[in-house]
């Protein structure tokens, strides 16, 4: 069974919590931050411990996947998935978010990055392992 994290910002915990539900015969999440919402307005140590544990949830999961659109935490996600060197699968409805353009960030680009914009394509990524990567083709630099 793979360890999976999930990012998303916390208005999307409804689709976090449909894809986590969808993937459960075949994943288990390394740390499932829906089960408390957010803790902005609690205090500063309980604020760095729920950063804490997202943190360690990226590290240990064998795969991430980012659900956007996400705000600053799933970026932050979706940063130490790269610098950990996880296999990371990117979901947008946006495919403005996949184009050349105002809508993308770099980070969505670098080789190996699963991206597609059907929740479906993302939840087969995951049963397949989470491994398979995406090539990108680029123009050769000037």
């Amino acid at each position: 069974m793979i360890k999976l994290y999930i990012a998303a910002k916390l208005e999307n915990h409804e689709q976090h919590n449909w894809v986590r539900d969808r993937l459960a015969p075949f994943a288990t999440l390394t740390y499932d931050w829906t089960t408390h919402g957010s803790v902005k307005g609690t205090s500063p140590a309980r604020i760095g411990e729920v950063a804490d544990r997202e943190m360690n949830g990226v590290e240990r999961a064998d795969a991430v996947i980012v659900l956007l659109p996400g705000g600053r935490g799933t970026h932050a996600e979706l940063g130490m998935a790269l610098a950990f060197g996880k296999p990371l699968g990117i979901y947008s409805p946006n495919p403005r978010h996949f184009e050349v353009g105002p809508d993308t960030c770099a980070f969505y680009w670098p080789d190996g990055v699963y991206r597609t914009g059907s929740l479906e394509d993302l939840i087969a990524w995951v049963v397949r392992g989470g491994r398979e990567r995406q090539a990108i083709d680029r123009e050769p630099s000037a």
